[in-house]
């Protein structure tokens, strides 16, 4: 294999094993093995199996993966539930990865032992490593810090195919990281990082050295913060939870930060900052300067991104697609998603079920019409040939919106329902694929009681706790799922005043004109920092005109969050690469 390939020709086979424990340095037989393939950014492919390891299982080991003597009993010897394995790792450019890859590559090198005898030595790649050298501020590697770190979920912990999934949604996330911050390209690139030395040059240190004075002044509370050179020019625009120990980590980590990273220590030379009163406040003015400042160092967020939606359009046979912008039509919208992808499979998919028309232009139906394939092929009743009435397509055209928006009858339940279908009948690949579709909608859209709203429906507050939760409380008023006010309030606020900040909102006719640029960033930015920090906000929903039930309901909310213990500091949460203002793409 060659190492210097390109990142994007190589094979990523991640790898989990769970075995019977053994002693330090001993034999560990196989109890279940799982693999996912990763290429291009993407799984392909997934695939588990229990093993039975002829032996008893220690109690210690079925309590911490639940695997019992009884679950294994009839499960495949190893040399059949390796096969697949081996299969993959025979195909070119495959790399082998774990998170402690030595462990799991030992265990899978055994059992490749047992059918061929002779073994080769695939390309190793260890996440663990890798995070010890990308994860800036990290302290702990274990798979469970990593995956908070980069914001993964893993509701399998200690089972071979929920902990190679987690592992391989970790390693899409680095190599992302390492390409931006360290400007890896190449297998070898990925390979030689997870050993770079963490002691920082010459250059660095003096860069370290010049600063400290200034760094003993940067606060410790939520901001944004600026690198100036030393022409007094903004070179780097970065937000933080706690700016001071987010930009002491430059001279503190540079070293595993990357050669990138390393270049802007390199030509930094003082540091400006804005505070602000919530990470969310810090997320929402990072994107607006680093668009208005163009910083050199700043590769990611520089313009306005594209994002899809999903339309139902307002027309007497609505229509059903995917756009990229809110054009003031008076259509629903929904999103904005990551990927496109998931937005067009879940508009086939409310088409189909629904028998929604893919033709473009306003419907006027007439007898003599002849219906299109779609009619043929009973996607379509053909409302243009009057073979359906405008009562019934409109029904459908609800049902489709339903599926979208309710919450016991919609795509969310649909979907829950479909993968523990599968999973039931052991089809995880197809169970996975189904999860992932859920939470990509529930990642793209703003909920309420698990309730998607279409945008023109974002009629809410969000009230997110500030550092000094106990007294303060930052507000985001959204009108027709545009940002109509934010503002800091007192935790004791009176109800007149919530009433004077409210009604100038609340009050506001409906909004029709096509969204912005800005507007979507920040609908994009708000959406997704409520999916990852839901606990840390409490949602209102607002009804147009009534400041009475608005005023009472935000303060009902804002003792409810005076009681809710926030974690305020950037060791406790996960922190996005600083390089990626937008989130990553999931795998679909």
């Amino acid at each position: 294999m060659e190492h210097l390939q390109p990142l994007d020709a190589t094979r990523f086979v991640v790898v989990d094993v769970e075995t019977t424990g053994g002693t330090q340095g001993g034999r560990h037989n196989i109890i279940e093995l799982a693999f996912v393939v990763v290429e291009d950014g993407v799984i392909t492919q997934r695939h588990s199996s229990l093993v039975n390891p002829l032996e008893n299982i220690p109690e210690f080991i079925t309590t911490m993966t639940g695997i019992s003597n009884d679950m294994v009993a009839d499960a495949p010897l190893i040399h059949d539930a390796i096969a697949p394995l081996r299969n993959e790792l025979l195909q070119p450019n495959t790399v082998f990865v774990a998170h402690n890859v030595g462990f799991d590559w030992k265990a899978v090198h055994q059992a490749l032992q047992s059918l061929d005898g002779d073994v080769w030595d695939p390309p190793l790649l260890c996440t663990c490593k890798l995070s010890r050298r990308i994860s800036n501020g990290l302290a702990r590697h274990d798979l469970a810090s990593v995956c908070e770190y980069y914001r993964v979920e893993n509701a399998a912990r200690h089972r071979a195919l929920g902990d190679a999934e987690a592992t391989a949604h970790v390693l899409v996330d680095m190599i992302q990281r390492a390409r931006e911050e360290h400007q890896a390209e190449t297998l070898v690139d990925l390979q030689t990082l997870q050993y770079v030395p963490r002691s920082p040059n010459a250059k660095e240190l003096q860069a370290r050295a010049l600063m400290e004075p200034k760094l003993r002044d940067v606060p410790d509370v939520p901001g944004v913060y600026y690198f100036l050179n030393q022409q007094r020019k903004i070179i780097y625009v970065g937000k933080a939870r706690n700016l001071q120990r987010r930009v002491r980590s430059y001279f503190t980590h540079s070293a595993t930060m990357g050669r990138k990273v390393g270049r802007l220590v390199r030509n930094v030379r003082d540091v400006q900052w804005e505070t602000t009163e919530t990470e969310l406040g810090a997320l929402l003015l990072e994107s607006h300067e680093i668009k208005r400042l163009l910083p050199r160092f700043n590769s990611a967020g520089r313009r306005y991104r594209s994002l899809p939606f999903i339309r139902i359009t307002n027309e007497e046979f609505p229509r059903i697609d995917v756009v990229h912008d809110i054009d003031g039509s008076g259509a629903d919208h929904y999103g904005p998603f990551r990927t496109e992808y998931l937005a067009l499979r879940l508009v086939d998919m409310m088409r189909q079920a629904n028998n929604i028309r893919t033709c473009e232009g306003p419907l006027k139906p007439r007898a003599d019409f002849r219906p299109c394939f779609q009619y043929h092929i009973k996607r379509c009743a053909a409302p243009c040939a009057l073979l359906q009435s405008k009562d019934e397509y409109q029904a459908g055209v609800l049902q489709a919106r339903q599926y979208l928006t309710h919450a016991e009858q919609g795509a969310l339940t649909t979907l829950a329902a479909q993968m523990e279908e599968f999973a039931e009948r052991l089809d995880f690949e197809r169970a996975a694929m189904l999860r992932d579709a859920i939470r990509e909608i529930q990642r793209a859209t703003l909920h309420r009681h698990d309730r998607p709203l279409a945008v023109s429906d974002m009629n809410v507050v969000l009230l997110v706790a500030t550092g000094d939760q106990h007294r303060t409380i930052e507000m985001f008023a959204m009108r027709n799922g545009r940002l109509r006010l934010q503002h800091v309030v007192g935790a004791a606020t009176r109800a007149e005043r919530l009433r004077s900040l409210l009604e100038p909102v609340v009050t506001q006719r409906a909004i029709s004109a096509p969204f912005t640029q800005v507007e979507v960033d920040q609908l994009r930015i708000i959406t997704s920092w409520l999916h990852h920090n839901h606990r840390e906000a409490v949602v209102v929903d607002v009804v147009e005109g009534d400041v009475d039930g608005a005023v009472r309901a935000i303060a009902e909310a804002m003792q409810q969050l005076r009681e809710v213990d926030v974690k305020r500091n950037d060791d406790e949460a996960p922190q996005a690469s600083e390089y990626s203002q937008i989130p990553t793409t999931d795998f679909l």
